[in-house]
């Protein structure tokens, strides 16, 4: 039996897309475990009173030891999936991690988001502060390149009319095809 060609999975979109939702899916369907940066963002966002949207309040070290200690934890860890915004383009000229972008329409994706029970409550215009800074911080702590370039993922999903079941079938079915 041949050695599989992918250890860990990332997932990657913009806020309401179901990131979290299928990266949680897929940890669950394949016995992975599951590590996501936005949780440690909201918990800091938390403890010190910051506003969700509030992106640049972040500070950059934070920010940026968050991120490598992911990416350390892509090239040593296996059986992960991996949830974050950025996660993709730290990602990409890894040959063993399997990259997973969620695209949806915005007007559907910040309904997602205004109905969620589980966070705190957000106004439509402060989801779209949040887009908007999330971008900005990429930009001023890495690269002016696009974290989102559909070239860096072997997956790309519109979400916007797919249930969780069908976004989670889709991606469980083209990761086990390309693991072969």
């Amino acid at each position: 039996m041949s050695k599989p060609k992918f250890k860990n999975i990332v997932v990657a979109g913009d806020v309401g897309t179901g990131t979290t939702t299928l990266a949680k899916g897929l940890a669950g369907r394949l016995g992975w475990k599951y590590l996501s940066a936005g949780d440690i963002f909201r918990e800091y966002h938390k403890k010190h009173n910051i506003p969700l949207w509030n992106k640049m309040a972040l500070p950059d070290e934070l920010e940026r030891k968050v991120d490598n200690e992911f990416t350390k934890k892509l090239k040593t860890d296996k059986h992960t999936v991996f949830d974050g915004h950025y996660i993709g383009w730290f990602s990409q000229n890894m040959d063993d991690v399997y990259r997973i972008l969620l695209t949806c329409a915005k007007k559907e994706a910040t309904k997602r988001i205004l109905e969620r029970e589980h966070t705190h409550k957000e106004t439509p215009e402060e989801i779209e502060k949040r887009r908007r800074q999330i971008r900005e911080k990429f930009k001023k702590l890495y690269s002016e390149t696009d974290y989102e370039n559909t070239n860096l993922f072997h997956l790309v999903l519109d979400t916007t009319n797919s249930t969780t079941k069908e976004t989670v079938d889709k991606s469980i079915n083209n990761f086990k095809k390309a693991q072969n």
